[in-house]
């Protein structure tokens, strides 16, 4: 059970995985490992317990609102 999350949108071609580690702590595969041209994919393993999928959600969703704030609206964290 895998997701395959496009998030061209919020991130240019750079390492998005470190970006999750570090400021979310969630650890995510980038696209870039599995097919070329996919450097602002993520790829998630859907196959664990619904908590640990909520939260680490939930952590990626913060994570990508705070790269929305900090592109579109000038703030830096």
């Amino acid at each position: 059970y895998l997701a395959w999350v496009d998030l061209s949108n919020y991130f240019e071609a750079e390492k998005i995985y470190l970006y999750f580690f570090l400021g979310a702590g969630v650890l995510l595969e980038g696209g870039n490992m599995f097919v070329q041209n996919s450097d602002c994919f993520i790829r998630l393993n859907l196959a664990c317990p619904k908590s640990i999928l909520l939260e680490g959600l939930k952590r990626i969703c913060e994570a990508v609102l705070t790269k929305h704030n900090e592109k579109y609206l000038g703030e830096t964290k």
